[in-house]
């Protein structure tokens, strides 16, 4: 049960890391009047939800295969570098996308914590609106 929660609260530890650096970086103690600390909090509720779906939404175009050409490509030609040019791991890129089917990332937690974020973004920038 906890190796399943672990993933959602690291995400959201670091996403509130990435909050209170905006929080701070924007001087909300400063700010004159609750339409400027509504429109802080949004932007620091917005940041980090976005970074976050953002890197859920690359792994899922990864597990679906959109970059296995591109790090095939790159195994390749690292391997020229190689002495024995004929010993690599992969013989050709059917090898390497079977091998990479079986290495599948979860990203749920990422693009589930990212969208939290958002949505506390959005109710800010709601009452932002309707102060």
């Amino acid at each position: 049960m906890f190796k399943r929660i672990l993933p959602y609260i690291i995400t959201a530890v670091i996403g509130i890391a990435i909050t209170v650096a905006i929080i701070c970086s924007k001087q909300i103690w400063a700010a004159d009047g609750t339409k400027i600390v509504m429109q802080i909090l949004s932007d620091a509720f917005f940041v980090p939800g976005v970074l976050l779906a953002g890197v859920g939404l690359i792994i899922f175009a990864s597990n679906g295969g959109a970059f296995d050409m591109l790090g095939f490509a790159v195994l390749l030609f690292f391997n020229l570098f190689r002495k024995d040019v004929n010993k690599r791991k992969y013989k050709d890129f059917y090898e390497y996308r079977q091998a990479k089917k079986d290495k599948k990332r979860s990203m749920a937690f990422m693009l589930i914590t990212g969208l939290i974020f958002i949505a506390i973004a959005v109710i800010f920038i709601i009452v932002y609106a309707n102060v």
